[in-house]
């Protein structure tokens, strides 16, 4: 039969005949699942039905998932061509996902392929139909509806999905389908569909051409144009390199090196028969990153999977860790192209990653003996493909974005079920974030992967909780799992959870961490810490638990005891990305491994958290406010952290953690925090843990690990062994409450893998308003400089162009409290004629205009009261909010 239907349209009378992209979209989803033997291992394993089976229904999705397009309604969309058709134009119309699901559901065309249960297939219909990214929960349309809608055209829809069923379906289904027996299959049918759909819809391998396609007689033809499709575009794994040792992994490393204890018990263990949950709990710098890596090329080897992903809590710490990756992820694989990815908000932003993107039609630039990474730019045009790489770092966010109600989300999971997943500083998160990693891990083990969860300090009751999520995974997959009960309380420690068992191994430690800790109550004894470290010719660091407090004791240093400016160095959160990676770069260079003497000496770093985690810095003097327990471990590792650095200052020899923090007295005052830090309480919001924290630094008067790690943690979260002030219960009680509520938000907002790919909430949105953070709402300015007359970007690069990369180097993020808006201004005309240049056209930021003022640059905005307040900002300085 000749259907005139166009599916995709180009300029002018160029058109692309809807059945032909159809059967070429589930060819591109035959190449796939021909060429990926592990994905289609895992859509297989959560199939009840046969392969061929599962295989024929995956095909016939595929081929009529825009069925809608047939509609009167979206032919109409190019009058011009449906003209041509001589299709009349309709009185109404909806989106074609949803005349597609409502043909599916009102015409019942499940009968045409003999399935006995219609609800059985309903998920991997809405699967199908809603492959643009979100599903929908009913359409209201009804058959009178759909023939307004569809016209004279509702027939031949009707014909191509009978003409579908007959080419793709043979078998019979069984009557013991059951209405939810689908359900976990529609996840990553979901995925396959979307890629199929933007691979079989590119204009690169598919040209352009109206002519109409019988199924059976263009298949053969579709399936050789897609499997090559397939292979351009790098959607299948890289081959997996042979089995390497330590050396042939690490060749970055020392000739000298050998694995550490940690490392040796990874290698250590036997072949991987299915998937498994590792935790690695170690010292900083103990080598988490190499035993990760190590445990990633165990189950590539394995069969289990194909690549690796790993998640870290910030920016900063994952252009880190993909630095480190850089250096070693060739080893992992045959492929001397296999992509590196890096996957998170500002990498526009890192001039190594964007460096190493490789045309996908110019492959020929990969230098496959420099060793450096590579990334095809298939993968790096858009965040949600990143997980579909061979390989890549990121936040923990993009991974979290598959398990929420996000936009494409099931893409980030079909990514995700192949690769090994890896989460660093796994003590960072809060409960919010923690409960979306517990749902992370209960759905890739669902799915068959395999996942390592590293961290330097974690409370026992953290590990229960994602052991315990692993396991309701693996029960979901009708996986009966042994009983999990975490018992060990050695440090360090590697536990093992596979489905026969769960192995916790105790582990000696190549690192030892023994800092004198010297509480104090007073600034002033903080300042004459750093003057005196300073005059020794030490350097020395001070990490303050909010940009107030740290912009207050860099002002301190400067203007009122006269230090050079140049000498105070400052780092956070509130910078533009240009200045930003400028000054990580500096504080990196200075203060890690590769840092000399001359440079580290008399500096002073004032930072925040920013350093806190997977930065590599080493200081002389460590200074930092009172934090909870965990994160006080971590800052003490930032202190003589590289142990084989002999030419250290007279009297900075041994190592030194001063702690500023109110003393802990037995009956403390409800303000006892609040006292000292009264914009720190709103970071850390639990009084009384921080009242044990400080009382067990106290008493103790050093941090000793490996030894004390387990005392010193679960000293702090337990009540029983140091009490709690009845003076400070209500704040703990009001904190423990908005865990709950963190943790109750999660539920809401997450998706339960049992339900399969459906609309479970109202959340479904673009990523960027679906949260995978709890905190305060944030806004993004993009500052604009008045200079000579002009407005131009902050981070302008010149040369008359406004780059997106120039747009993101000039944002800076600050509390919607803070700052909620722009006034109108006099140079309002100017700025829109600005804002109309930019790629982005500021949709996602607000415009903030500043006048020079001395090195200062200042501006006016609005505070979420509606009340003016003064912006200020120094490429040393940062952000400064004035009420």
């Amino acid at each position: 039969m000749e259907f005139s239907y166009w599916g995709k349209a180009g300029t002018g009378d160029q058109w692309h005949n809807l059945t032909r992209h159809c059967v070429e979209v589930a060819a591109v989803a035959r190449a796939i699942l021909d060429g990926d033997s592990l994905l289609r291992q895992r859509l297989m394993s959560l199939s009840p039905l046969s392969e061929d089976a599962t295989l024929q229904l995956l095909l016939h999705f595929a081929c009529i998932h825009d069925l809608g397009k047939f509609s009167a309604g979206f032919q109409h969309k190019r009058p011009d061509l449906a003209e041509v058709n001589s299709i009349p134009s309709p009185r109404e119309s909806r989106h074609h996902t949803a005349l597609g699901l409502s043909c599916w559901n009102v015409h019942g065309l499940w009968q045409k392929i003999r399935c006995p249960n219609p609800r059985a297939l309903e998920p991997l219909a809405v699967a199908a139909f809603c492959h643009h990214g979100e599903p929908l929960e009913g359409t209201g349309l009804d058959r009178i509806s759909l023939k307004r809608m569809f016209g004279k055209c509702i027939d031949d829809a009707l014909s191509f999905h009978d003409e579908s069923a007959s080419f793709f379906i043979k078998d019979d289904f069984p009557s013991s389908l059951r209405d939810e027996s689908l359900q976990p299959l529609s996840w990553l049918s979901a995925g396959l569909l979307i890629i199929s759909d933007w691979i079989g819809s590119s204009e690169i391998w598919f040209e352009h051409d109206p002519a109409s396609v019988s199924i059976e007689g263009y298949w053969a033809e579709a399936l050789s144009k897609a499997h090559g499709a397939v292979l351009e575009a790098r959607i299948l794994p890289a081959q997996t390199a042979a089995e390497k040792g330590f050396r042939e992994l690490f060749t970055y490393l020392p000739e000298e090196a050998e694995p550490s204890p940690l490392q040796q018990a990874v290698v250590d263990l036997p072949g991987q028969k299915g998937p498994e949950l590792l935790i690695l709990e170690d010292l900083t710098g103990g080598g988490k990153t190499e035993a990760a890596v190590l445990a990633a090329h165990r189950a590539m080897h394995s069969g289990k999977a194909a690549g690796l992903f790993a998640g870290l809590p910030t920016m900063a710490t994952a252009n880190a860790i993909y630095g480190r990756m850089a250096e070693t992820y060739r080893s992992l694989f045959e492929d001397g192209d296999a992509s590196l990815v890096l996957a998170h908000g500002g990498r526009a932003l890192n001039d190594d990653y964007l460096d190493s993107i490789v045309p996908m039609d110019d492959p020929g630039r990969v230098d496959k003996e420099d060793g450096r990474a590579v990334c095809f730019s298939w993968f790096a045009d858009n965040k949600k493909k990143a997980l579909l790489a061979p390989c890549g770092a990121g936040t923990i966010d993009q991974a979290l974005l598959g398990v929420l109600s996000s936009r494409h989300q099931a893409l980030r999971l079909l990514g995700l079920s192949r690769s090994f997943l890896v989460v660093d500083e796994v003590h960072a998160y809060d409960s919010f974030t923690g409960s979306l990693l517990a749902n992370l891990l209960t759905f890739h083990a669902a799915m068959g992967g395999s996942a390592i969860l590293l961290s330097a300090t974690l409370p026992k009751s953290e590990r229960s909780k994602m052991i315990n999520a692993w396991r309701r995974g693996r029960e979901l997959a009708h996986v009966e799992c042994k009983d999990a009960e975490v018992k060990h309380e050695g440090f360090p420690l590697m536990t093992r959870m596979s489905d026969n068992e769960v192995d916790e191994l105790g582990l000696e430690s190549t690192r030892r961490l023994n800092i004198p800790v010297s509480c104090v109550n007073s600034e002033e004894d903080m300042f004459a810490a750093l003057i005196a470290a300073r005059e020794s010719g030490a350097c020395s660091c001070w990490i303050r638990n909010t940009v107030a407090d740290a912009l207050s004791a860099r002002t301190r240093l400067v203007e009122e005891l006269g230090i050079a400016r140049e000498d105070v160095l400052f780092f956070h959160a509130r910078f533009t990305g240009s200045d930003r990676g400028r000054i990580e770069r500096d504080v990196l260079k200075r203060f890690g491994k590769g840092g000399t003497p001359e440079q580290r000496a008399g500096k002073i770093l004032i930072a925040t958290q920013v350093v806190e985690q997977s930065l590599d810095l080493d200081f002389d003097l460590l200074l930092s406010d009172l934090a909870p327990m965990e994160l006080m471990i971590q800052r003490a590792g930032r202190c003589h952290r590289h142990q084989e650095r002999k030419t250290r200052p007279e009297g900075y020899k041994n190592p030194l953690f001063m702690v500023l923090g109110p003393e802990p007295v037995d009956k403390p005052e409800e303000d006892w925090y609040a006292n000292l830090f009264p914009v720190g309480r709103y970071v850390y919001r639990r009084p009384a843990l921080l009242w044990r924290t400080a009382r067990i630094l106290q008493d103790k008067g050093r941090i000793n690990l490996p030894e004390d790690a387990r005392e010193l943690v679960e000293g702090a979260y337990n009540e029983a062994a140091y009490g709690s002030p009845e003076a400070l219960e209500e704040q703990e009680f009001k904190a423990q409450g908005e865990d709950c509520a963190g943790r109750s938000q999660a539920g809401l907002v997450a998706l339960r893998f049992e339900e399969g790919y459906r609309r479970m909430n109202d959340y479904w949105d673009r990523d960027t308003l679906v949260p995978t953070r709890l905190g305060e709402a944030s806004r993004q300015l993009r500052l604009i400089r008045s200079e000579n007359g002009k407005l131009r970007l902050w981070a302008d690069s010149g040369g008359g162009k406004v780059s997106i990369k120039d747009c993101m180097r000039s944002e800076v993020r600050v509390s919607c409290r803070k700052v909620d808006s722009a006034p109108a201004g006099a140079r309002e005309s100017e700025l829109d004629e600005l804002i109309q240049n930019m790629p982005d056209k500021a949709r996602w930021s607000t415009c903030l205009i500043l006048e020079k003022d001395g090195d200062i640059w200042s501006g006016r905005a609005m505070n979420a009261e509606g009340d003016e307040v003064e912006v200020r900002y120094g490429k040393d300085m940062g952000l400064e909010i004035v009420d």
